[in-house]
């Protein structure tokens, strides 16, 4: 089966004005995507949809966070023939609802909202990064771009926490044909769509007996520069950093995680390994220096220069 990555993500929440400035600070871009909810959009099309709270037409939450949460994940496929297998795939032991659109929806076995579509995004190319290093210079007499926000060109993960992981995990590679890219044994599965090759588009999250839950979803970014200038952004409008930057050893990504008023948490990335079925999955133990090689806990600049920590010294506040 052919899956191609993300393409749309659903949120069900109380105080959509508060997610629509959230999305709008992120550097989304509003979109009419014909059913009359608010939606935003990626440089290539993948649609982050809001909806309210108490939509009869969405799964039920799952979690604890009831009042903000994600409520579906739809994946593209190449082809309506992959979604035919789809769905007689899901049809055999759950309720599948197809859409005029032709989409159709189900639920995972932890009740995660779970939908596919033949895919609706468009490929996007980034600015060709200019760097220079001794022996190798790209930029001559040229001052580095700055980024007073960021534009993500894609989704490229989301994160559920499972307290049933190996059946979960089985379900969406052994069933439905996503790729393993890398495991924490019982801990936590990586996994990719077929057709996709972003590192990963779900990872699996055991955090401990009873949790289960929405954790985020990750946008990538064009440069290092524009995931600063965007994390940088999202602390002088007032958003709270979850964890970041920092840089993940598995996957090789930069990242800045936001809290979010829609649910969970918000992500930048930038530098994903691209992976094809010649990668390698290796197995890792679940230690803090495996998730994070460093990072740093509560954001920096703006916020930083606020506590008197950045800047120059005769700008610092008394001790």
């Amino acid at each position: 089966m052919n899956h191609t990555g993300i393409d749309k993500v659903t949120y069900g929440l109380a105080d959509i004005e508060a997610g629509s400035r959230f999305w709008t600070d992120f550097g989304l871009q509003p979109v009419d995507i014909g059913n009359g909810h608010t939606a935003f959009t990626t440089q290539n099309g993948a649609v982050v949809e809001l909806r309210p709270v108490d939509d009869p037409s969405l799964p039920p939450p799952v979690g604890d966070n009831v009042e903000a949460t994600v409520r579906e994940a739809m994946f593209g496929v190449r082809s309506a023939e992959d979604l035919d297998r789809l769905a007689a795939n899901l049809s055999e032991d759950r309720e599948v609802r197809e859409d005029p659109d032709g989409s159709i929806h189900s639920v995972d076995p932890l009740g995660y909202g779970l939908a596919f579509r033949v895919t609706q995004t468009k490929s996007v190319q980034a600015p060709e990064l200019e760097v220079n290093v001794p022996g190798r210079a790209n930029r001559i007499n040229k001052r580095a771009e700055k980024f007073d926000k960021a534009a993500p060109l894609e989704i490229s993960h989301i994160v559920y926490v499972t307290d049933d992981i190996e059946p979960h995990k089985e379900f969406y590679v052994d069933r439905l044909g996503f790729k393993l890219t890398d495991a924490y044994p019982g801990r936590g599965y990586f996994t990719r769509g077929a057709a996709a090759h972003h590192h990963h588009n779900l990872f699996l999250l055991n955090t401990g007996p009873g949790k289960r839950g929405f954790h985020h979803v990750a946008f990538e970014v064009g440069t290092i520069h524009e995931l600063f200038g965007g994390g940088n952004n999202m602390t002088r409008q007032g958003w709270e950093t979850m964890i970041g930057p920092g840089r993940h050893p598995i996957s090789s990504c930069y990242f800045w995680y936001f809290k979010n008023p829609c649910g969970g948490a918000a992500e930048y990335d930038f530098d994903s390994d691209v992976v094809d079925d010649n990668w390698e999955a290796k197995e890792w133990e679940s230690t803090p220096e495996n998730f994070a090689e460093w990072a740093l806990g509560e954001g920096m600049a703006a916020e930083m220069m606020f506590k008197g920590i950045q800047g120059s010294f005769r700008d610092r506040k008394p001790e």
